[in-house]
């Protein structure tokens, strides 16, 4: 286990984050998924965001990474651990069972933030409205789902974005610093428990109520202003 913290950033250039659904989209996609069309209200109308530069995570915060926060005294270890180092077959896995706040803290003690809800789908979309990081179409090969745990990061490399981010549809949903209210967080990117190809969209929008809790399936990635 490395004693020095070590980040694999992603350069994402100055541009428009596409967000969100547009409403023209919606009777297309609830006929494509099986869906009443009630269920993108909360991505649309969609947006235009101008964005900076900044960097991302290429994958998500690993266990083996969250590790050398532990063992500089900045956080503790995740109760399923049983110790203060995660199983040395898991160390490459997205960490789990950290709350938001837990995800805020891990990021000030590296010098880095979590990303917004629009520099995410940024980096998962580039310059167009894609539904998925890869493209149009869905490939079950590029996302890591409908698993019985997470995988180690990064090991869907077909999955990739235009930026060559990984890990952006499934394996863990990831903490955004988008809150609605003190309660409550924007979660992206669906997870490995997630069984439904809509949910793993780029503009799918999960809203954790929990903003508190640790849970087995949520994570997240860092970024850095430039």
């Amino acid at each position: 286990m490395p004693s020095k913290l070590e980040l694999d950033l992603v350069r994402i250039p100055p541009g428009t984050a596409r967000t969100g659904t547009l409403s023209t989209q919606v009777d297309e996609f609830a006929e494509r998924f099986g869906l009443h069309p009630s269920w993108f209200d909360g991505e649309v109308p969609g947006a235009r965001v101008e964005l900076p530069g900044y960097d991302i995570g290429r994958t998500p915060v690993t266990n083996e990474q969250w590790a050398c926060f532990v063992a500089d005294g900045g956080g503790e270890a995740p109760g399923w651990w049983q110790g203060s180092a995660p199983p040395p077959d898991l160390a490459d896995h997205p960490v789990t069972h950290v709350s938001l706040h837990d995800a805020h803290a891990f990021a000030a003690w590296a010098g880095v933030r979590l990303p917004s809800a629009a520099e995410w789908e940024r980096a998962a979309r580039g310059d167009d409205r894609r539904l998925f990081p890869w493209g149009d179409e869905f490939a079950p090969s590029s996302a890591h789902y409908g698993a019985l745990g997470t995988a180690p990061a990064g090991s869907r490399p077909a999955g990739a974005s235009p930026f060559g981010v990984l890990d952006l549809s499934g394996n863990v949903a990831e903490w955004t610093a988008d809150q609605p209210d003190p309660a409550t967080a924007i979660v992206k990117g669906g997870s490995w428990l997630t069984t439904a190809p809509v949910n793993l969209r780029v503009a799918a929008v999960g809203q954790s109520g929990w903003a508190l809790n640790r849970t087995d399936y949520i994570g997240f990635r860092v970024a850095r202003s430039s």
